[in-house]
Formats: C-alpha cells, structure tokens, sequence
C-alpha cells in the first residue's frame, strides 16, 4: 500500500512539474514583452537598447538571464522549490576564482532536463527528509566555455578530461547537465564527498572510488554519498559520468545537438 501510495505521489508530482515548465514559462513571457515594448528610433541599435533596458529594470540579477531570454529555459525553483541552488561560476568559490556568471542565482534547463531534477529530488526526499539536491552548475552559455577554457592553466591532458573544448561544446551549453551535491537541511552541512567541487584529479573520479576506498584516500562515508546522489539521479534517468562525481547529464551530447540549441 505504501508503495502504491508513493507511485501516486511521484506521478502527481511530476505531472505538476511539467504543467508549471509547460504553463509558467509562457507567462513569463508574456510579461517580459509587455515590459520591453516600446518605440525606437531607426538610428538606435533596438537590440542593445533592449538589453539596456531589461539590465536597467532588472539589476538584482546577471546580465546572463537575458542571454537566457532567448531560449526555451526554465527555472528551476519554478518547478520546485525545495531544491537548492549554489552557482560556484556566479562567485569565486570555483577553480579559477573567478565570478564567471556576473552574480546570477538562479539554475536554468531544458524543461526535460527540470523534469528529471525534480523526480530526482523527490526520489531523494523518500529517502530522507532532511536531505536535499543542491545544484552546482547548471545551463552555461558557450562564450563562459570558452572563457574557463582559455583561462584553465593545466595540463592538456587534464583539461581534456575534465573540460569539453568550446568547438565540441558541452552539454551543460544545452541546458541538458547539471553539476549536483547534497545537502543536510537538519544539520545546515553539505553531505562529505571526499573532494571540493571541480578537483581535478583521480580521487573525484568514479571510476576509481573502490580503489581509493581500499587505500583510505575516500572515507566509507564519502563513498556512500557518492553512492546516494549517483542512485537518486540514475533513477531519474539523470546519467553519471566517469571523471566527476557531480556531473549528470539527461541526454547524450548527439541527442541534445539534434533537439536544443546551443546557448551562445
């Protein structure tokens, strides 16, 4: 029976999230046109006299939310608000420390990709209560790619590894990844994974967790966490990766290149 009653609760639950990607971003629309229009004089560049004037009106926030304008993003506290957002880019808190997103807070995807955080983040909360997805990364326009690229002062072979190139473009420039932790709501703490955020070296790297763990380089309760966010997002159909232990994607990087723009 209690199966039964969370099967009914998860379907209602992601029946909402994507009536909210499906409803809500439209009326955000709607309202930022109503905002936007106005009369331009033909000698005035209309496209940066609109982006001058959203910034002007919307100074509490990144100048990357317009970029996001033109793209069919949602927000993902608009679906659930019980998730939480950390944008390492949007401080220094990051391996270039280096404000790379101008301030911005709040995450973007693709409603597809919003759909299965949230299913994720509900599979989490059956679990524990107290626990909670925290997101990292999200959408990144291809122009930051290009600029973590050139700025990262590593080997090539570890920028290889832990950064796609800006001409491969990654999936995170698609709206389609999404770079996650957990967090503790009871205890205020980030749940121990053993490294920081972007650690460029083997020891946050899946792939060689069970080794670590014999050498006691990754504690049992770093590798057990991993464990849970790696579960709690693969049955959202949220795929891990071999390199880093906070990276999923929703989509491989050909079915994204066919079904999504890339955001410049």
């Amino acid at each position: 029976m209690l199966k039964l009653y969370a099967l009914y609760s998860l379907f209602f639950a992601l029946v909402l999230c994507f009536w909210s990607c499906e409803l809500k971003p439209e009326k955000v629309r709607h309202k930022v046109k109503r905002q936007l229009v106005f009369a331009v004089n033909d000698a005035v560049d209309s496209s940066a006299l609109v982006k001058k004037r959203y910034l002007e009106a919307h100074k509490d926030t990144s100048y990357i939310e317009y970029v996001f304008m033109a793209y069919d993003l949602v927000n993902i506290k608009d679906m659930d608000t019980s998730i939480r957002v950390d944008l390492r880019y949007a401080d220094t808190a990051n391996f270039l420390k280096r404000n790379l997103y101008d301030g911005l807070r709040k995450a973007y995807f693709t409603c597809e990709t919003a759909g299965k955080l949230c299913a994720a983040q509900y599979y989490l909360k059956l679990l524990d209560p107290d626990l909670s997805l925290v997101v990292l990364d999200a959408t990144r326009p291809q122009h930051i790619q290009q600029l973590m690229w050139d700025s990262l002062k590593i080997s090539v072979f570890k920028k290889f590894t832990y950064l796609s190139p800006p001409d491969e473009t990654s999936l995170h420039n698609y709206g389609c990844a999404v770079d996650a932790t957990i967090f503790n709501e009871r205890t205020n703490q980030f749940l121990e994974m053993g490294t920081s955020y972007d650690f460029f070296d083997k020891l946050a790297q899946p792939i060689y967790e069970a080794h670590f763990l014999k050498t006691g380089e990754l504690s049992r309760e770093a590798f057990n966490n991993r464990k849970l966010l790696r579960t709690v997002m693969k049955r959202a159909h949220l795929n891990p990766i071999t390199s880093e232990w906070w990276h999923f994607s929703s989509m491989s990087r050909e079915e994204a290149v066919k079904r999504f723009p890339l955001v410049k």
